[in-house]
């Protein structure tokens, strides 16, 4: 038995075009359906659906990016929270001298608790909730920010700052 075959026409060559396909319209053809009543008949149709509500639209205009905080008096989270001073946020209101207060006693409770040659996301999660507890006590203004991005933010800038002196040395 060979392996190899005789083809009269190479395998890969081109290919006649299939034939048109017929178009059957039912309705000219002697196949008779049924009539049956269907499956889904409801005695009381008319009280067993009800008509949709109408359903409102808002303009994109009147709506704002980001949400607005649903806790009244609480300054939003910034849409890029990053690790720029603090004072450069658009939701920093607080005076420069409270905010060097507040930006020093924040570093040294992330000096004295936290692994400073490590970055804020490698951190445990117990001492940078205790910094975070700590720094409210003193500062009860970081309470108006949402989420505690204010003493999340002064946290990460001073673990970015000192796990980078950290490696190069």
């Amino acid at each position: 038995m060979s392996l190899v075959r005789s083809h009269s026409v190479a395998p890969f060559a081109a290919k006649k075009a299939p034939p048109a396909p017929v178009v059957l319209l039912l309705s000219q053809t002697a196949l008779q359906m049924p009539t049956s009543p269907g499956r889904l008949i409801h005695e009381d149709l008319k009280t067993a659906v009800k008509k949709p509500k109408k359903v409102g639209f808002a303009l994109a205009a009147d709506h704002t990016y980001p949400p607005p905080s649903i806790v009244p008096n609480v300054i939003p989270t910034p849409r890029h929270l990053s690790t720029k001073t603090v004072e450069n946020h658009k939701g920093w209101t607080i005076g420069a001298t409270e905010t060097d207060l507040i930006k020093r006693t924040v570093h040294k409770l992330t000096d004295h608790l936290l692994d400073t040659t490590q970055c804020y996301s490698k951190q445990a999660q117990t001492p940078l909730l205790l910094v975070h507890e700590r720094a409210l006590e003193m500062h009860p203004v970081l309470r108006e920010f949402e989420n505690e991005w204010a003493t999340r933010c002064i946290i990460m800038a001073h673990l970015k700052a000192t796990a980078a002196a950290a490696k190069a040395n």
